[in-house]
């Protein structure tokens, strides 16, 4: 016996993620009130869990089927075992292009097609001038929906039993299971130690404090802290943090609920969705340091010794040694001249470990860099 339906949209498979898929989707949503039918032959399991909310989903299995009107999408291959009232054929794509290009197989054709959509009227002519047949055009529906705000965590981390690996585990565990939208970046090289979809791993780099600026909160769940720079600098950017308790984050300035919330070493009684509510606008000092005690004070000769450039020039020693210069990649001629760094002038002229002088310096000067 043949199930009976009203509108049925068919689609050989189902993936999970792409535009036709939020086309019916979005189709589904807006006409919920409508006797709408998915037909599929295999199909993500998610994507089906999601269309069940507004239609009924049917997998086609050789099953004669009845309904009033038929819409095919990417395939008729079932078209033999659907009696309808009206066939039609959804255009999803720029045929004339993929013919161009070599990617149109066959263009959909079938006796009992009747109707021709096309999602634009772009898509429409392209099909009308490479089949010289008729095609409405119905845009794709989309309803706009009050988007939730994403939470963006950020941490730069070992993933580390002492620095809190599991809690951290524990942590977006306890996001989830609140239904709370985050996405996590963990820079770290210990990359996949979380399986969680919502982290994203990202290579150690010297600028992570654009990204921590960035953020809703940085993230420390470490055993302890002697001090935590990370924590330091997210506050001096202007970014609350999410720490345990560790005995020295008051001696720097941490205050619940102002710059920070903290979460007990063992994870119980976490309420999560207070972190909802990130603390408003504050002002941080991080702790002044007293390192001036304890340094000689001389100048600094370095800024001027970095800036030095030495001109050497080749002794004989190159040629009786049969030796390459290890910069120029080659073996000088006495007398040959070139510009060395000053680190470079000392091991050639001598400090090296066979104590044999290559050069000798017959220029000094200096290149402003600052």
């Amino acid at each position: 016996m043949a199930q009976k339906y009203t509108n049925i949209y068919y689609f050989y498979y189902l993936s999970d993620i792409g535009g036709t898929e939020t086309f019916l989707y979005e189709l589904s949503k807006k006409y919920h009130k409508l006797d709408l039918t998915i037909v599929y032959r295999y199909a993500n399991e998610n994507q089906i869990k999601r269309l069940q909310k507004y239609v009924r989903c049917v997998q086609f299995r050789e099953q004669e089927i009845e309904c009033e009107r038929a819409f095919f999408n990417y395939g008729m291959d079932i078209i033999e075992k659907v009696h309808a009232k009206d066939y039609y054929f959804v255009i999803h794509a720029d045929y004339e292009d993929q013919m161009k290009r070599g990617q149109l197989y066959k263009i959909p054709d079938h006796p009992k097609i009747n109707h021709y959509i096309a999602v634009s009227s772009h898509a429409a002519k392209a099909f009308t001038k490479i089949t010289g047949k008729k095609c409405e055009v119905c845009y794709n529906p989309y309803t706009p929906e009050k988007n939730k705000e994403i939470l963006h965590l950020v941490s730069a981390t070992r993933l580390s039993k002492e620095k809190g690996k599991n809690r951290m585990v524990k942590f977006a565990e306890m996001l989830d299971k609140a239904g709370i939208k985050y996405i996590w970046t963990i820079f770290t090289n210990d990359k996949n130690e979380i399986d969680n979809p919502n982290i994203a791993y990202m290579t150690p780099r010297l600028d992570v404090l654009d990204y921590v600026a960035d953020a809703d909160y940085l993230v420390q769940l470490s055993d302890n802290e002697s001090f935590c720079y990370s924590v330091v600098e997210a506050l001096c950017a202007g970014t609350p943090v999410i720490v345990t308790p560790c005995p020295v984050f008051e001696e720097i300035g941490l205050v619940e609920g102002k710059n920070c919330y903290y979460i007990p070493f063992d994870m119980k009684d976490v309420n999560v969705k207070k972190i909802l509510d990130k603390p408003t606008k504050f002002n941080y000092r991080p702790p002044q340091d007293s390192w001036s005690k304890f340094l000689i004070d001389k100048p600094n000769t370095w800024l001027e010794e970095k800036d030095t450039v030495y001109l050497v020039e080749a002794t004989d020693a190159y040629q009786e040694n049969h030796i390459n210069d290890g910069e120029l990649h080659r073996t000088p001629a006495k007398g040959e001249r070139w510009e060395v760094t000053p680190e470079r002038m000392r091991v050639l002229t001598g400090e090296n470990e066979r104590n044999i002088k290559f050069v000798k310096v017959v220029g000094k000067y200096y290149k402003n860099t600052i």
